[in-house]
């Protein structure tokens, strides 16, 4: 019987030997790895050979039967490159090598589909292969934080598009790893997303739309890009309820920020300091429950919330008050309204500081004896966006000059509440229809917009005149007694509209248009008439000489007068009405009949 046992027994540690000898080119593999180190004496393992996974397994090494699932050596403060033929190692698991001073190129991870986690950060690596990320079809970690010269010699680099088959990816942590351009869009399509840190590069151009289709993601750092950095409108993150820390510091982020921030109801942790922000802060903002908010160093205007942030600063911004709680100026307000309405232009929003717009640098804005604002003054300021009804609420207004602009939109119908409102000028914007209906006593001056088309018996034309020789006297228009002056302020581009005119335009032009077609035709035929009629009768043309009376309008019978002289005799001929002339003076003089014009 105790044979037997002895027997089992010996046969037993035979088949553990056989079964736990690793894998040979695992060994080869992990004895390049220390052979290739400044600092081998850190790993204690044989130089050649050797059994990694055999009893006693070595230290750093933990193995999956007789193949190596994971190297844990982080915080030695190994220096040396990695092997190149590190993705031999097709059992990898589980790789951690961070905080040490490992350098030269990564090696490819090409083909590694169980490997899971990759620990790289803090390290010395120089550069990255195009097919590093190929067919890691089951990782969930990759940290590369803090290898700063990666591809340094070629300008730096971003996530090739065969990340995007590492679909179970849920922490991605590249921070200060030398990545240059735009952040990937395909982000968007990684569903298991949820810690993205992307801080400390130098990654350009905006936050991709794609990426508030990730449901998971909670974790969004984005600060300290370096150069020109990362910039537009933070609108898309409105959207992300899950984010429960966001860092976008240091950058040039711009715009206002979405009055639906405070749809984040997860997020803790918010840090927008040194950006471009501008405008009011929303009272969404103001009314999150934050463990820390930071708002310094940008162009936040108007009134500072109460917030209710356990920690908030918002130092070196363009508040109205120092104190929180504190309202603005009703004037103020209204026109910080007003420049939100035009997307905060920096022209103004440099100079609308303070909390009185007519005690300080306001540009364009002037005020009355009383302190009242009663003109806006903002001609060819390459102003865009949309007019504010608040606008309306400015009753002292005299003037509105927003001509030369690129305005779009339309006019909002409750200024015509500005009763003390004597001009509005849109002229050279992209002004809508329709229009509205304002009282007496308004210019409106919209002409030269490209989409612009006055409505009918509301365009003021100028009065129509008449020449005249001899003593004869020219036609006075009752509507307009100096015809020869413009009106508009702007002569060459643009026509007032008055709403005391409508009805003025209605009576002119049915009369200029048949007076200027009679005048045409008459002085091109009348001159072929006479000579024709004299050459006939054989009489010798003298120098004569053609005047033209077109009807007057303030001429109650409406009759057309012509007269036509022969300056050899001084004849005169006048023919009157429109049937057949009445010929006075010398036989020279001829007979015109109204029809034959």
């Amino acid at each position: 019987m105790m044979m037997k046992n002895l027997v089992l027994f010996l046969c037993l540690c035979f088949f553990t030997l056989v079964v736990s000898e690793t894998d040979s080119n695992d060994v080869k593999i992990l004895n390049s790895f220390k052979r290739g180190l400044n600092n081998s004496e850190l790993l204690p393992w044989p130089e050649e050979g050797g059994d990694p996974c055999g009893s006693p397994p070595w230290k750093y090494i933990f193995c999956n039967g007789n193949r190596v699932a994971q190297i844990q050596t982080k915080n030695l403060g190994l220096v040396g490159p990695l092997p190149p033929n590190l993705n031999e190692l097709t059992m990898l698991e589980n790789l951690g090598l961070q905080n040490n001073n490992l350098n030269g190129p990564l090696p490819s991870f090409k083909g590694l589909t169980n490997l899971k986690y990759i620990f790289l950060g803090h390290n010395d690596f120089d550069s990255i292969p195009v097919d590093f990320f190929e067919g890691l079809k089951s990782l969930e970690v990759l940290a590369l934080d803090y290898n700063e010269k990666l591809n340094a010699s070629n300008g730096g680099w971003n996530f090739p598009a065969t990340l995007e088959d590492s679909a179970q990816l849920r922490n991605l942590s590249c921070m200060s790893c030398n990545l240059v351009g735009p952040i990937p869009g395909f982000f968007g399509d990684m569903a298991s997303l949820s810690v993205l840190l992307l801080s400390g590069n130098n990654l350009t151009g905006e936050i991709p739309a794609t990426l508030n289709a990730v449901p998971a993601l909670q974790v969004l750092w984005l600060n300290n890009q370096r150069g020109e950095g990362l910039g537009g409108k933070i609108d898309v993150l409105a959207s992300m309820v899950s984010l429960t820390s966001l860092l976008l510091r240091g950058n040039s982020f711009e715009g206002s920020v979405p009055m639906n921030i405070g749809d984040l109801v997860s997020l803790k942790d918010l840090d927008l300091n040194g950006n471009e922000f501008v405008g009011l802060i929303p009272s969404g903002l103001g009314g999150m429950i934050l463990d820390k908010l930071d708002l310094n160093n940008n162009h936040f205007m108007g009134p500072i919330p109460e917030f209710a942030a356990s920690k908030v600063s918002y130092e070196n911004n363009e508040f109205c008050e120092a104190k929180a709680g504190v309202m603005c100026a009703f004037e103020v307000m209204v026109l910080l309204e007003f420049l939100g309405g035009l997307g905060y232009p920096w022209i103004l929003v440099d100079s609308w500081s303070g909390n009185d717009p007519c005690h300080g640098p306001w540009l364009g804005i002037r005020c009355n004896g009383d302190g009242k604002v009663d003109m806006i003054i903002l001609e060819k300021f390459n102003l865009s966006g949309t007019l504010s009804p608040s606008v309306a609420k400015l009753d002292s207004l005299v003037e509105i000059r927003l001509g030369g602009n690129d305005i779009s939109g339309t006019i909002p119908s409750n200024w015509t509440s500005l009763k003390s409102l004597t001009l509005l000028d849109l002229s050279g914007n992209n002004i809508s229809r329709p229009l509205p209906s304002f009282g007496k006593g308004l210019k409106l001056v919209i002409d030269g917009d490209p989409h612009g088309s006055a409505p009918e018996g509301s365009l003021s034309l100028p009065g129509t005149g008449s020449s005249s020789t001899k003593g004869e006297s020219p036609s006075t228009d009752k509507h307009n007694p100096n015809p020869s002056e413009d009106s508009s302020p702007n002569p060459k581009s643009s026509s007032s509209f008055e709403s005391n005119n409508s009805s003025n335009g209605k009576k002119i032009v049915p009369i200029v248009v048949p007076i200027a077609g009679v005048a045409a035709a008459a002085f091109v035929l009348i001159p072929l008439y006479v000579y024709c009629f004299r050459k006939k009768k054989g009489v010798s043309e003298g120098p004569g000489s053609l005047v033209i009376h077109p009807r007057d309008a303030s001429d109650l019978d409406n009759v057309l007068k012509i007269v036509v002289a022969n300056n050899s005799n001084g004849s005169v001929s006048t023919v009157t009405g429109s049937g057949a002339g009445i010929t006075t003076g010398s036989s020279e003089s001829r007979v015109i009949e109204g029809a034959n014009l």
